[in-house]
């Protein structure tokens, strides 16, 4: 989780690299943010198939919007992040306990519901009014979209992992100062 919280505040602006290097734009630091987490190996973070026993060891929550998208990430090192392509988020949320609680259940969904996931074949954000999911697992990234109204109002197979996942984002808000 260090190793990420330091990516993450050196591409927010902080420490002594971005001193030296001109600011990103919003959607570039969103990009940045998915594809580091999109292409981590679970053992730079210390997560194991021994201390993990489970498929799934990360769940990203993508939901596309007029004006972009938004990404939720957890770990079950306990990061849990929420951030945004027109730029902001919300690091190191899993240090609170409602929001590690929260979380903890939505990788728990996200490990139930694997199965239903393809490989992904694309990481590609997704399209206004879609959701989609990316479980990360130690044998690659599966992915499964479906609209988000269907989500919603639970007429997709996947409904409670899209709920467990509106939980961490309330528990984050709730968090916040």
């Amino acid at each position: 989780m260090r190793k990420i919280f330091a990516a993450l505040l050196s591409m927010f602006g902080a420490g002594h690299a971005a001193a030296q290097t001109a600011p990103s734009s919003p959607e570039s630091m969103a990009g940045d943010l998915r594809s580091m987490v999109l292409n981590l190996p679970p053992g730079e973070i210390g997560i194991t198939r021994e201390n993990f026993p489970h498929e799934a060891w990360g769940v990203v929550m993508e939901t596309g919007m007029d004006a972009g998208f938004y990404t939720l990430v957890v770990l079950a090192d306990g990061t849990t992040s929420l951030y945004f392509s027109n730029g902001g988020g919300i690091i190191g949320a899993g240090e609170k306990p409602d929001v590690r609680e929260a979380s903890r259940q939505f990788i728990g969904w996200g490990n139930r519901l694997v199965g239903s996931a393809e490989p992904a074949r694309s990481t590609q954000v997704p399209a206004k009014g879609s959701t989609k999911f990316f479980f990360l697992t130690f044998d690659g990234i599966r992915s499964y979209t479906a609209p988000e109204v269907e989500l919603g109002e639970e007429r997709d197979a996947l409904a409670p992992l899209f709920h467990a996942g509106h939980a961490v984002i309330a528990a984050v808000h709730r968090a916040q100062p």
